[in-house]
């Protein structure tokens, strides 16, 4: 009778541990649909793996230095939320361009997160809905948990334009 006490034990918590990795793994890592479309948290690294097309819009994008510059020199706590469909053309232009202006900027306190959506703009986190995406790829800047502004699918000007007029606001408030 012990010996099958011991076992049961083993059994459920190997369940237990198995059941929460996974449940954990959905949240932190994206996935990827039979599709290719990744959904949740995605890296840089994870959009190059999927496509060439992200490398080689990073890779073409020149930036205006100007507001490079003041990207550079900004020295407030930002956070960017992304929200993007990797099935979605107008990602594949936009989040590469914004990637090659975090590289250019290289500003410790501009972070950035992405999240990957599936066609009907959902996340499993709900955080698409808590944040109203209607149209991707949508740039949310946050400062303190505020939100600040938002680059919604296409830019006014360019990212980094954009960006900086979000930011000069700010510093007018």
């Amino acid at each position: 009778m012990k010996i099958h006490t011991i076992i049961l034990k083993f059994v459920f918590i190997s369940f237990l541990l198995v059941f929460s990795f996974s449940c954990q793994q959905n949240e932190e890592t994206p996935k990827t649909e039979k599709n290719g479309i990744l959904k949740g948290w995605i890296t840089e690294n994870q959009l190059f793996e999927l496509s060439p097309v992200y490398v080689e819009e990073k890779n073409s994008y020149q930036p205006d230095s100007a507001s490079i510059s003041f990207l550079k020199k900004f020295n407030e706590e930002l956070n960017i939320q992304i929200f993007l469909g990797t099935w979605c053309p107008d990602c594949r232009r936009e989040v590469p361009r914004f990637l090659k202006v975090m590289e250019k900027t290289d500003n410790d306190f501009i972070k950035f997160q992405m999240m990957g959506l599936d066609r009907t703009k959902r996340d499993s986190l709900g955080l698409a809905e808590k944040f109203q995406i209607e149209f991707v790829p949508t740039f949310i800047v946050l400062q303190k948990n505020r939100e600040i502004g938002r680059i919604i699918e296409i830019p006014m000007l360019s990212i980094e334009q954009d960006l900086v007029e979000i930011l000069l606001k700010l510093k007018n408030e």
